[in-house]
């Protein structure tokens, strides 16, 4: 492949929900891919906002707030009534969720500095001793109960503040199904389980997924049970970070 254009003669679908896909499609058309964006989660209100406002009201008695996520930062700062407190730390899974509250003018006291996840926030030194503290985990409804688990085996009280959830937009295969049919080299990107999930849902009983590669956002998702019987090619990035994965992208095309 030419070098100027890596990804020349590859389809790729990005299933990020609509407003985050645009940094990712615009850096895969200059390098050359044909894109379709087919998103397979969307970002609404959580079920409960009563009980999301209420818990967002109380944030100035934590010790600790954790946001696991760009959306969470997002859909609590627009529901928020007050400042985030001063007094307590501030921690973000990674550091797209630190660069999202460095736009509304917070830093982030508590961030991973190598790998992004729940195990590398939980690995900082700040979150070893915890005994009595109060934390709360913005998050979007659903997801792993690693951090709560672990923070609370530490001696926290931790509660989850629900600011959104999420759904699965897609119901209709066929552009999918016609993108796939036309490219000779083609990748799935699915940079969260939820994705995964929703990807074999909706394509059960179809032959669509039968020749294409997945492309993984990060290891935990790749020992997600539905791959067990998957028999097409799959790759992993080391976190879903659009710099990683399109890393990951540039060494399969030059594979190919």
């Amino acid at each position: 492949m030419a070098t100027t254009l890596p990804l020349k003669g590859c389809g790729i679908v990005i299933t990020r929900p609509t407003h985050q896909a645009q940094h990712a499609e615009q850096q895969l058309i200059a390098a050359g891919a044909e894109v379709l964006k087919f998103p397979l989660l969307e970002i609404t209100e959580p079920s409960n906002m009563a009980r999301c406002l209420e818990q967002l009201s109380a944030l100035h008695s934590q010790d600790c707030v954790i946001f696991t996520s760009a959306n969470a930062v997002e859909y609590a700062l627009a529901k928020l009534k007050a400042p985030l407190p001063t007094r307590c730390n501030i921690a973000a899974v990674g550091k797209k969720t630190a660069q999202a509250l460095a736009t509304h003018g917070i830093t982030a006291t508590l961030v991973p500095q190598e790998k992004f996840n729940s195990e590398a926030l939980l690995a900082l030194p700040e979150l070893q001793n915890v005994t009595g503290q109060k934390i709360s985990i913005i998050r979007g409804e659903g997801g792993r109960e690693l951090l709560k688990e672990t923070l609370s085996q530490r001696g926290a009280e931790v509660a989850y503040v629900d600011v959104y959830q999420r759904i699965c937009p897609m119901a209709n295969l066929l552009p999918l199904v016609k993108f796939l049919d036309t490219q000779t080299l083609a990748i799935i990107l699915l940079t969260s389980e939820e994705s995964l999930l929703n990807l074999f849902d909706v394509t059960r009983g179809q032959t669509v997924l039968s020749h294409t590669t997945l492309l993984l956002g990060s290891p935990r998702i790749a020992n997600s049970s539905v791959l067990a019987a998957y028999e097409g090619e799959l790759l992993v990035a080391s976190d879903p970070s659009d710099e990683s994965i399109y890393k990951c992208l540039i060494s399969w095309a030059n594979q190919k």
